[in-house]
């Protein structure tokens, strides 16, 4: 993992992230090619809840750490892992496989013959902040975290998209304690709130990394941008605005804004009938909170 990803692979972290992750407490987690009792080759897998255009509830794969020990790569050890993982898949009634990779990667090319292909582009949007001391309000001061609020929030958010917009408490929490945020990274309001990570880049860019706004209403949304600017050092960044009405707001604001990204969602139908299109339509939504 570390070779593939820069992942430290601590095996006891792993243990524990597999009790508390929604997504793979029903999951073998992943598929090893073995050698002479080392492993060679991984493939981790994970069961990923999405809602259909008639609503319904509806599981699919989620693919996540491919990864060969460059001693033994470009010898099909992924290829014939990725083959076993959609079995696996199929054994589960799944009509549809995703992952996350990089145009940027060898095995891009790989996951477009498996039959994988992009999903949908990933605007981004940055902004440099001029120097300023940063304000924060009692919310922000508060470092609480109320997830019941967060849930409302985002069920009234998301209740005419599809895809990955199945969430839980059980989901923000296992977040929470993996580090993908804290309680004095959130403001929370009536009608919105963002979730952000500070000092993101250590010394050398001391960035805000917007993992997830949701809001109401374009004057919450507003508001939400404005008071993450204050509390800002640096730079701003939002790596995924899916979201069009965000995405104006951060034009309005005079952000940078990027219509594509290097990484990009892929899926593969694993059946002769599955389709996308009459399954998620055009309302397929996601935010960085939501990727493996």
């Amino acid at each position: 993992m570390d070779n593939a990803f820069g992942w430290p692979f601590n095996p006891r972290m792993y243990e524990r992230l597999v009790k508390i992750d929604p997504r793979l407490r029903n999951s073998p987690v992943g598929f090893c090619a073995v050698e002479n009792g080392r492993a060679i080759g991984y493939v981790g897998v994970m069961d990923v809840a999405t809602r259909t255009l008639d609503g319904n509830l509806e599981y699919v794969g989620g693919i996540y750490g491919v990864a060969t020990l460059p001693s033994h790569a470009r010898k099909g050890i992924s290829t014939a892992l990725m083959n076993r993982v959609h079995e696996h898949f199929r054994e589960r009634n799944y009509h549809f496989s995703f992952l996350c990779t990089s145009h940027t990667l060898v095995a891009y090319a790989m996951y477009q013959k498996l039959g994988y292909t992009d999903l949908l582009e990933r605007p981004s949007a940055y902004k440099v902040l001029s120097p300023k001391k940063a304000r924060a309000t009692v919310e922000q001061r508060s470092g609480k975290l109320d997830f019941d609020r967060l849930l409302k929030v985002y069920s009234e958010f998301v209740k005419d998209k599809t895809g990955l917009v199945v969430r839980d408490k059980a989901y923000l929490m296992m977040l929470k304690k993996t580090g993908y945020f804290s309680g004095k990274d959130c403001i929370v309001e009536e009608d919105g709130y963002v979730i952000f990570r500070s000092n993101v880049g250590g010394t050398w860019s001391k960035a805000s990394w917007i993992r997830e706004l949701v809001a109401l209403n374009a004057k919450a949304t507003n508001r939400l941008v404005e008071l993450v600017e204050a509390k800002a050092k640096d730079l701003i960044m939002d790596r995924d605005v899916l979201d069009k009405a965000l995405l104006q707001v951060y034009k309005s604001r005079g952000y940078m804004i990027e219509k594509r990204s290097h990484i990009v969602i892929m899926v593969k139908p694993l059946t002769a009938d599955a389709s996308f299109k009459r399954t998620y339509g055009d309302k397929f939504y996601l935010t960085d909170l939501d990727f493996f």
